[in-house]
């Protein structure tokens, strides 16, 4: 009987072994599988403009939205308490405390018993509470934003900024030696009108510098038209790719400039192929035309990206460094202009993953889709900008 044993050993080990070996392989082939079909991270929580990231996404059951209240109070400075022995999860805001149950629509706010509309969840330790009582108890504004596939919450109400202008069909670009009351005289207009209608705080100009012309001033003699590729992009079609609540820095033309860094690492400079708006990090990104991507995913140089092409077929959009993509973004995804498809980040010049290496802004680049030749958007954003979305 042992030598039965000893005999067919070999047998058996091998074939554990290959029945192990195939487990491995599947597991690796899933797990490929799994990564193939998922461009990168994504976010699907908003809170005040700013995307967080979570490891439990919000969760729609029977009708509702839920999403996790821990995650929520780190992004708004409150506090979150759990006492194991009752279960109670107690979130603390200000003057505010709101308790709840897993698994029990009863509820308390400051002292209060109230009904929820669901009854909270736990998923992987994280307690999810229904988006509506969160605004119900709070006083937050809430919403769903369902073409993008995210929850979005506002603690405060912001005054959304002012357009560039007020009145914005005669657009002059600054020329060397221009001073704000010589534009006015020569478009027989004055320097206060101008500096009005442009909303300026101060009257120094700088070469380059689009200014709106006041509704009774002649016609431009330096117009916007003959500084950019194409006069189809000056169009309200397209919007900013920042909100009118969103915060960023002032942004210059940084078209052309030289970049150090390569994927080679040789040293050789390279020149910048669009604009940085410096903005914080998570600071929601929108698609500035409608259009359908044509790559998502990871590029060495500008980390977590997305192209898409622009529905007249002429002209490709390009959104770089983001930290993160909004849900269900693939190639061949029809987007919108206006719609949320990603946040800021810091990633790029590396292997994926890579993120740090410069401070968070949206790299965005035009090109033409006949010759893939680079375009600069700088006068395409600033005239996008009195186009901001609410």
């Amino acid at each position: 009987m042992n030598r039965s044993l000893h005999s067919d050993g070999p047998h058996l080990i091998s074939r554990i072994l290959g029945a192990f070996l195939l487990v491995i392989v599947m597991a690796a082939l899933h797990a490929s599988q799994a990564h193939a079909q998922s461009p990168g991270p994504v976010i699907s929580l908003m809170v005040d403009g700013i995307g967080v990231q979570s490891d439990v996404q919000p969760l729609h059951q029977n009708g509702r939205t839920l999403v996790p209240i821990r995650v929520i109070a780190e992004q708004l400075g409150a506090s979150v308490f759990y006492e194991p022995k009752t279960r109670r999860v107690t979130f603390q805001d200000g003057t505010n405390q709101v308790a709840v149950f897993p698994d029990s629509k009863t509820g308390y706010v400051n002292g209060n018993r109230v009904m929820l509309d669901a009854a909270p969840v736990v998923k992987n330790r994280r307690t999810l509470v229904p988006l509506r009582f969160i605004s119900e108890s709070l006083g937050y504004e809430v919403s769903w934003d369902n073409r993008a596939r995210v929850a979005v919450i506002s603690s405060k109400k912001t005054a959304a900024s002012q357009p560039v202008s007020h009145y914005r069909s005669n657009p002059y670009v600054v020329q060397p030696g221009d001073t704000l009351l010589a534009i006015a005289k020569q478009h027989g207009t004055t320097l206060e009108e101008v500096a009005e209608n442009n909303r300026l705080s101060q009257h120094d100009l700088l070469v380059g510098q689009l200014l709106y012309l006041p509704e009774d001033a002649k016609r431009a003699k330096s117009p916007l038209a003959h500084h950019v590729d194409t006069q189809a992009l000056l169009s309200d079609r397209y919007v900013f790719p920042f909100s009118q609540n969103s915060r960023y820095e002032a942004y210059g033309d940084s078209f052309g400039s030289s970049r150090e860094w390569t994927e080679s690492k040789s040293g050789t400079v390279r020149s910048h192929e669009g604009i940085d708006i410096m903005a914080p990090e998570g600071t929601a990104i929108y698609s500035v035309g409608d259009g359908v991507i044509n790559r998502i995913g990871w590029n060495t140089y500008g980390g977590w990206r997305i192209n898409i092409t622009d529905d007249t077929g002429k002209y490709r959009m390009y959104y770089a460094h983001l930290q993160a993509f909004t849900p269900g973004l693939k190639v061949g995804s029809r987007v919108r202009a206006g719609q949320l498809i990603g946040f800021v980040g810091t990633t790029g010049y590396g292997s994926p993953g890579t993120e740090g290496m410069f401070p968070p802004h949206l790299h965005f680049g035009l090109y033409r889709q006949s010759d893939d030749r680079a375009i600069n958007p700088f006068y395409y954003l600033k005239f996008w900008e009195n186009h901001r979305v609410e």
